[in-house]
């Protein structure tokens, strides 16, 4: 092996103290964008049932700091629950905790509770049945457990509702097509909503039951942004990220067991689907970035948990400095801003 392959491997993903050593560095990292950036403004939007009811509870900055920390940090964990129950990958390895934890802790608006986040913990939770199902002749219960989990998810951010559907092909891709299976999990989402109906009937408010289903046909293609330079370097640097990572854990897992396969591939759909819905929904909600970040992280602790390229060990690195850059341009904007000034002025002068 390759001295570069068992540093990384000594050092992140087999380390003794990798996780409680990247939670503090993490922990920091955010508390200093905190006090340096802030907290973006974002306006509580009627997509949603439950969060507009505790959403006070979060206006002051600090709790609201404090309290979206300890979701990514569950985040975190339950990626690495998920891993070590089911053996995803087989081996020791850290990253699915510390890749999620550093992934989502980047940009300011990582730093602001919102129902996005306990959202995302549900639907997270929901792949536990869908994983115990595996290979199972009778397995409508944990599709009623999924779709249960996944409406409850929708209660705090409607757009969740889309994975019900696209939940289908996860549980087609564990057990094969199964009637019983999509009836339960049908119905599991109907109990939550036939439910949510009979409280608002009750109190006499079915628009309070009708506006936030209302968001699932606000579309909002954005027209083409008004970017700088270093903001569409971003950007491409983003769009290659998603698909080098894709790519490369594609290659890695077409060669490991049935269940790592199933769920790999699924999670890719998944992040395809999703990055399309959050075009479609670019000005109503950052939901499906935030979700297919959580899914990357699974994609990418697996990929660079198992290669053995000093290559792909490279790009790790390049890709952790560049996300570095990346959150201190939010830290020292004014550096970075120069910096650009000064490479359009240069490109200026060579054309002329």
């Amino acid at each position: 092996m390759h001295p570069v392959v068992k540093s990384f491997r000594n050092n992140f993903v087999e380390g003794r103290f990798a996780i409680v050593l990247t939670t503090l560095f993490v922990i920091v990292m955010r508390v200093v964008l905190f006090y340096k950036k802030g907290l973006p403004e974002i306006s509580v939007a009627d997509d949603n049932y439950l969060w507009d009811y505790i959403s006070h509870l979060f206006d002051n900055p600090l709790i609201s700091f404090i309290s979206s920390t300890i979701s990514v940090i569950i985040i975190s964990w339950l990626l690495f629950t998920i891993n070590n129950r089911y053996s995803i990958i087989r081996s020791r390895s850290n990253l699915p905790f510390i890749v999620p934890l550093y992934f989502l802790s980047l940009h300011p608006y990582c730093l602001v509770m919102t129902g996005n986040y306990i959202a995302i913990i549900f639907i997270l939770f929901s792949f536990i049945p869908l994983l115990e199902s595996y290979q199972k002749p009778n397995s409508y219960l944990y599709s009623f457990r999924s779709s249960v989990l996944i409406a409850v998810a929708s209660l705090f951010q409607i757009y969740a509702l889309f994975l019900i559907t696209l939940w289908w092909i996860g549980e087609r891709t564990m057990r094969g097509p199964q009637l019983h299976s999509f009836l339960a999990s049908i119905f599991g989402a109907f109990l939550v909503y036939i439910s949510l109906f009979s409280y608002c009937f009750v109190i006499d408010d079915i628009q309070a039951f009708l506006f936030p289903l209302a968001n699932l046909i606000k579309f909002s293609i954005p027209d083409l942004p008004t970017y700088n330079i270093f903001e569409w370097l971003s950007v491409v640097f983003i769009a290659v990220f998603y698909i080098i990572n894709i790519i490369f854990s594609a290659n890695e897992y077409a060669r490991d067991k049935v269940i790592t396969l199933n769920l790999m591939q699924f999670m890719i759909y998944l992040i395809i689907i999703l990055l399309l819905l959050q075009i479609v929904y670019w000005k109503e909600t950052l939901f499906f970035m935030l979700l297919s970040v959580s899914m990357l992280s699974l994609i990418c602790s697996y990929f660079y948990s198992r290669t053995t390229s000093k290559t792909h060990i490279y790009i790790a690195y390049s890709m952790i400095l560049i996300l570095l850059l990346f959150y201190l341009s939010h830290i020292f904007p004014d550096t970075f801003l120069i910096a650009q000034n000064l490479k359009t002025i240069s490109t200026f002068q060579l054309f002329i």
